[in-house]
């Protein structure tokens, strides 16, 4: 069995991940989860949120956690750009990632840099999109 990418934050996580945790027990893959902090001061605590989840929706499916914080000279474009390196890591061979599709409205999209779209552009990996 494989391991799927799990890019967990923002809006909808928890159904981003739980979606993925079903797909996980279905097929017997394991779950990499990965939280990039954005923000200075972020106050969730990633790992107990995810056990939850887990507990809840899937409990016995495999998972690990990895958490990186963002620098402060990290903001914006930077922190897409490594959420699509992980996710790209060529020594991982993840069966595919798993992330939130969120929609914007058109100033959101010109001024936010896009997560989603970062990945996407890699090509590297199959990508699942959940709505959020």
């Amino acid at each position: 069995m494989g391991t799927i990418f799990v890019a967990y934050g923002g809006e909808g996580r928890e159904s981003v991940l739980e979606f993925a945790a079903e797909r996980a027990r279905e097929t017997g893959d394991d779950l990499h989860v990965y939280h990039l902090r954005e923000l200075v001061g972020e106050s969730i605590d990633v790992r107990s949120e995810v056990e939850a989840v887990l507990d809840r929706t899937a409990p016995g499916v495999d998972a690990s956690v990895a958490v990186e914080s963002a620098d402060d000279d990290e903001a914006g474009p930077s922190t897409k750009r490594r959420l699509a390196e992980v996710a790209a890591d060529a020594d991982r061979d993840w069966t595919y990632v798993v992330m939130g599709d969120v929609e914007h409205g058109a100033v959101e999209e010109f001024v936010l840099p896009s997560m989603t779209e970062a990945v996407l552009e890699t090509r590297a990996v199959p990508v699942l999109l959940v709505p959020v």
